[in-house]
């Protein structure tokens, strides 16, 4: 009788699944820039996600369930970036006619909102964000110390309106643009599509793309493998090309739910003259 009752504890606890009202991110980033003069640079990422109705994970990875599940939410995000350079000579970079030495700091904050939203099989998303960034400079020349800074404010903007024709596959397109202090603007055209798939044994497979195009355009493909609900590894690629110079980058990802609440993950990544490592969270409740 005992043994009965406990497999069938266990088969009750193993058909039960968590669900989930809310969702908690935070990360941080860590990038090794191969010019000898920058000497820090990273940012902090958090962002805090509350869905109109719970989240069901059964039967899904438990990073996709949101989407397979087409709950729709709200969520607000922040980020913080900073760099600060080494002692230089100034010359190397400026036409100056005496010796000077400098430093310089940036900072950039940024707040965004916004919400995605299914209706059937249709999708639509939005968000406005805010990016505050200040550049200063510090320079050292005849015994004299001069410093002056630069503030920027930049409005951001992003809507996608979609169609999903299995309830696994979505394809979207829209805009997605700045305005900046002065002339700093683009408006561009975005399209996304995004495709999560099971495999056999309990696996599946995350596949996603996006792409902006305007004065700068941008493109981003991903890849992940889930070899369980929990445990997932994959990659990602972006390229940004401004018209005259194209900059990529190339990473590669994990992440894995210690249990349906919480979840750790990193990343390594490579480009242009820059290798980066990231570090993750998540939380749910």
């Amino acid at each position: 009788m005992k043994r009965s009752l406990f497999a069938l504890g266990l088969a009750v606890m193993a058909s039960s699944s968590f669900a989930y009202n809310a969702q908690v991110d935070g990360g941080f980033s860590y990038f090794d820039h191969d010019s000898d003069w920058i000497d820090s640079n990273g940012q902090f990422d958090l962002q805090g996600t509350f869905y109109f109705e719970p989240v069901d994970t059964k039967n899904s990875p438990l990073n996709e369930a949101a989407f397979l599940g087409h709950n729709s939410h709200v969520y607000a995000k922040y980020g913080y970036e900073y760099l600060d350079t080494q002692t230089v000579d100034v010359s190397k970079f400026f036409d100056f006619p005496i010796a000077a030495v400098g430093t310089a700091e940036y900072d950039s904050h940024s707040i965004a909102a916004g919400m995605e939203y299914f209706y059937e099989q249709f999708y639509f998303a939005g968000e406005l964000g805010l990016i505050q960034d200040k550049a200063e400079a510090t320079v050292t020349a005849l015994g004299m110390t001069n410093t002056a800074s630069v503030d920027n404010d930049t409005t951001t903007y992003h809507a996608l309106v979609g169609y999903m024709p299995l309830s696994n596959l979505l394809f979207a397109a829209g805009i997605d643009g700045f305005q900046g202090d002065g002339d700093l603007e683009d408006n561009r055209f975005a399209v996304r599509a995004k495709y999560v798939a099971p495999l056999a044994q309990g696996q599946f497979i995350y596949l996603e793309a996006n792409g902006a195009f305007g004065d700068t355009d941008s493109v981003m493909v991903a890849a992940d493998y889930y070899l369980d609900q929990a445990f997932s590894f994959g990659a990602a690629y972006s390229i940004v090309d401004d018209g005259k110079d194209d900059t990529d980058f190339f990473s590669i990802r994990s992440q894995y739910f210690i249990n349906s609440n919480f979840a750790v993950g990193g990343a390594v990544g490579f480009g242009d003259d820059v290798q980066a490592l990231n570090i993750n969270a998540t939380y749910r409740f």
